[in-house]
C-alpha cells in the first residue's frame, strides 16, 4: 500500500484538526491515536520526517506540543540496536514496524517507534540488531 502524499499545508491542517479535537499541548501519542483511519492525517513518523521533530512540527502548526526532553540523547545507537534484538529475539515478534510498535508500548523505558524512526530506517536497525 502505497502512503499518499501531504504537502505541507496538509500536514499542518491535519495537526490543527486534532488538536481542535484533543486540544493542547498536542502529544505525538495522542495524535497517532487520533490520525489512524483518516485520510487526512499524516502518520506522525511522516510529520517528524518532514518538519525534523514533534515539536517543529506543531509549531509549524502554531500549536503548543508536549514538552519532553530529548530521546536523540537519552538513547544512543548501540541502545537502540540491542532494544531491537530483543523484540526480535521475543516470542512471538512478526519483525514489522508496527508490532515492535506495539510491543514497545507494553514496556517502560523503551524507546517507542516514533523514536526509532527518527534515528533512522526500520530495515538498518533490524540488520543491526539480527547481527548483535
Amino acid at each position: 500500500m502505497r502512503t499518499p502524499d501531504f504537502s505541507d499545508g496538509q500536514l499542518i491542517d491535519g495537526l490543527r484538526a486534532a488538536a481542535a479535537e484533543l486540544g493542547e499541548p498536542l502529544t505525538n501519542g495522542a495524535y497517532d491515536a487520533w490520525q489512524r483511519g483518516r485520510d487526512i492525517a499524516a502518520s506522525p513518523a511522516l510529520l517528524i520526517r518532514r518538519f525534523g521533530s514533534w515539536r517543529a512540527a506543531c509549531e509549524a502548526a502554531g500549536l503548543r506540543a508536549n514538552a519532553t526532553r530529548s530521546t536523540s540523547r537519552r538513547w544512543s545507537e548501540e541502545d537502540l540496536v540491542a532494544v531491537v534484538a530483543t523484540y526480535l529475539s521475543t516470542e512471538g515478534a512478526t519483525g514489522s514496524f508496527a508490532d515492535y510498535s506495539a510491543w514497545a508500548r507494553t514496556r517502560e523505558d523503551t524507546p517507542s517507534g516514533a523514536t526509532l524512526r527518527q534515528r533512522g530506517s526500520w530495515a538498518e536497525l533490524k540488520r543491526q540488531a539480527q547481527s548483535h
